[in-house]
């Protein structure tokens, strides 16, 4: 299929690239290592809620394995660092792929400097996308009751897919609040986060997400509905 280079205007809300990983230095250790390299770009810190939590607790519940401890924020940018994962996001504005992925691949390399990292076992690139409508009536996805398409208030789809190498995880949901340049608005969400589940070595990551970052579009431009997609004014 064919792909749109960018759309407008663009409903991307946020988009995160996420890495998880196995480290050789103590789990404690993590976050400073890795701050002491971007506290100069990054001038904000923040503590995040899990930190509250007795550190018995967080260690031995896999469920908090790969939560970030602390975020660090620069303008529209977010760096998320916890004991085994490291996520870079974009949020409010949109800048685009080739230069978010630069900056992306940036800060890989000053992760790679500092040497840290035994092996990556999971990439994720997720993108959240709001619209202001209701979804369901311009994508090409159906729901039915007794023969009849489902109408609901609310609608909330998730499923697991594969696309390609990778799997994707796909949220869908209308009548939805959320929260964009600090304003409250009520629409649908797509979500999608497109991974690879694997050992795989950090030092060719980049490989993966490009493929990971195709894939994840893929999958969002074949929900839409085609007169949907052209009042975005898509550029191939």
């Amino acid at each position: 299929m064919t792909i749109p280079k960018k759309i407008s205007p663009c409903p991307i809300s946020e988009a995160i690239v996420e890495i998880r990983f196995e480290s050789d230095i103590p789990s404690d250790a993590v976050f400073g290592v890795i701050y002491s390299e971007f506290k100069s770009e990054y001038k904000t810190l923040e503590k995040l809620p899990i930190l509250q939590l007795p550190e018995i607790v967080r260690t031995r519940d896999q469920n908090l394995k790969f939560q970030p401890h602390y975020k660090l924020i620069k303008d529209d940018f977010l760096l998320q660092i916890g004991p085994n994962v490291l996520s870079i996001a974009n949020i409010n504005e949109y800048i685009g792929w080739d230069n978010f992925s630069s900056r992306i691949i940036n800060t890989f390399s000053k992760i790679k400097k500092i040497a840290f990292i035994e092996k990556t076992t999971r990439l994720g690139i997720r993108y959240i996308n709001f619209f202001e409508l209701d979804i369901y009536e311009n994508i090409n996805l159906n729901f039915l009751l007794s023969d009849q398409k489902l109408i609901a208030e609310q609608i909330t789809f998730k499923s697991k897919l594969t696309t390609g190498k990778f799997l994707s995880n796909l949220h869908i949901l209308n009548n939805a609040h959320i929260t964009i340049n600090n304003t409250s608005k009520i629409g649908s969400l797509i979500d999608v986060d497109t991974y690879i589940q694997k050992e795989m070595d950090f030092f060719k990551i980049e490989s993966f997400l490009e493929e990971g970052h195709i894939e994840e579009k893929k999958l969002f431009f074949k929900l839409l509905k085609n007169d949907f997609l052209e009042k975005f004014n898509p550029e191939y």
